[in-house]
């Protein structure tokens, strides 16, 4: 009853609007067949937790095959891919068994501009920093659910509820995005409520504000709240902004907060897609430290290899909540490329510098093994090839 009782004040204002119409009655059939195989090598030494000096670091590659095919007639659309993620030389994939339906939904218009999708299906909202398709794991993410969009002119609105029984847990979420003076301002407004049998139950909300005052530059700003049956309310902002040049080059700069324990509680992303925002290690809300967070980052990257190529680097600065203490700085480099048309490579290198109230926080190590690890540089290196093919049948 919560998570109708969010769904229907939220979205139905906007539901209520739309005008009813027949689903379009077009004779034309797409169906094509898509194939991923995505093999990555990696150096992992101190990759999401912090090894210390005498730890050995180590190699593995995994590989990811997809096997999906979609399509659509008379305004459906479905999909279904078969996913299988499994490390060389290994019967089953590195985190259990990550053989099956990796998405499997299908999509019915109600009206021209209302669509209900049902199935497994992969999510992304604004830039998936609270829900994300977290595509960088070899698994991914997939929700099981139902979701109800209405396209709208100036935007869309949508409303999802998903459902997860091993980790016992619900989620509906509520969002809408839109758009002003001509797309000079952009807005999303996002309410995230997950109820847990085994956690306290969160309601997150807030919503983001991207302005681009000229063409190549933008402002970006985020900030959500987040209320526990627990007790405590949490907080989280970002400030951002970038510039893109008429070279091919590009430069961003970010600070993000993520409140801890320390204060009223410590945030939690949810579903985000966290490798992408705090540092290509993985050592923040991927790995074990996840309370809380006062990140600088500074990007750069420019166009090589006659624009077939990019060369760009990130420079982290982490520090507590409170921004009294040092966590560590990282610094992550990266070459990616395509060779022809459906296939991409991906080379790349993260050095992470921790102090030990890093790795104290890690809760990995104990004593000395917290000091030497603090006097080590942290190292991952990774390549990467991926192969997209799509072959189209009608």
């Amino acid at each position: 009853m919560r998570h109708f009782l969010i769904l229907t004040c939220l979205c139905g204002p906007w539901l209520l609007t739309a005008q009813q119409s027949s689903p379009p009655n077009a004779s034309d059939t797409v169906l094509a067949v898509d194939f991923q195989l995505r093999v990555r090598s990696e150096w992992r030494d101190g990759y999401k937790l912090a090894n210390r000096v005498e730890d050995a670091g180590e190699m593995t590659t995994i590989q990811r095959n997809r096997l999906g095919i979609h399509g659509g007639w008379n305004g459906l659309k479905f999909k279904v891919q078969l996913q299988d993620v499994r490390a060389f030389g290994g019967l089953s994939g590195p985190t259990g068994s990550n053989t099956g339906a990796a998405e499997a939904w299908a999509r019915i218009p109600l009206t021209k501009k209302v669509n209900l999708t049902f199935g497994r299906m992969s999510v992304d909202m604004d830039n998936a920093r609270i829900v994300g398709a977290a595509d960088w794991a070899n698994p991914g993410r997939f929700l099981d659910g139902v979701r109800l969009d209405l396209q709208r002119d100036r935007g869309m609105t949508s409303a999802l509820v998903t459902w997860d029984d091993g980790a016992q847990t619900r989620r509906s979420i509520a969002y809408h995005n839109g758009h002003l003076s001509e797309g000079k301002h952009r807005y999303s407004l996002l309410v995230f409520d997950q109820a847990s049998l085994t956690e306290p139950n969160l309601t997150t909300a807030g919503g983001t504000w991207k302005w681009t005052p000229q063409k190549g530059r933008w402002w970006n700003m985020e900030a959500y709240l987040q209320f526990s049956d627990g007790g405590g309310t949490a907080a989280m902002w970002v400030l951002d902004g970038g510039v893109q040049r008429d070279s091919g080059s590009s430069s961003r700069w970010g600070i993000d907060y993520l409140s801890g324990s320390g204060s009223s509680a410590a945030f939690q992303p949810l579903l985000g897609t966290n490798h992408k925002f705090y540092g290509w290690m993985d050592h923040f809300y991927v790995g074990a430290a996840s309370d809380g967070l006062l990140g600088a980052r500074l990007d750069h990257r420019i166009p090589c290899f006659s624009q077939r190529a990019a060369l760009g680097a990130t420079i982290h600065h982490f520090r507590t909540p409170t921004g009294d203490a040092l966590l560590g700085n990282e610094l992550d480099v990266w070459l990616t490329g395509k060779h022809t048309s459906g296939v991409q490579w991906h080379v790349g290198w993260s050095l992470l510098d921790p102090t030990r109230k890093h790795v104290q926080r890690q809760s990995n190590l104990s004593g000395d093994g917290i000091t030497n690890a603090a006097e080590k540089l942290q190292q991952w290196g990774w390549v990467s090839v991926n192969l997209n093919p799509s072959i189209l049948l009608k």
